[in-house]
């Protein structure tokens, strides 16, 4: 697996996690392009474009960063 392939993954992951009710199918058409799947999202929600793909290409939190930053 190339770095891309696992990018995308992520991104698909992150997606479905976000917003379980996304088609996974058309999911995968987007490629893993953030935009792509973001403009998928904007249609069901009210989040700008620009946050949705803020969301989905923010990098990973580990357990202890997240207990350090939310209590």
């Amino acid at each position: 697996m190339t770095q891309a392939d696992i990018a995308a993954e992520t991104i698909r992951r992150r997606a479905l996690l976000v917003w379980p009710r996304l088609d996974p199918t058309a999911l995968r058409r987007c490629g893993g392009n953030p935009h792509r799947v973001a403009d998928l999202v904007a249609r069901r929600s009210s989040l700008p474009h620009e946050s949705i793909v803020g969301i989905l290409t923010m990098p990973d939190v580990s357990e202890v960063e997240a207990r350090t930053w939310f209590g």
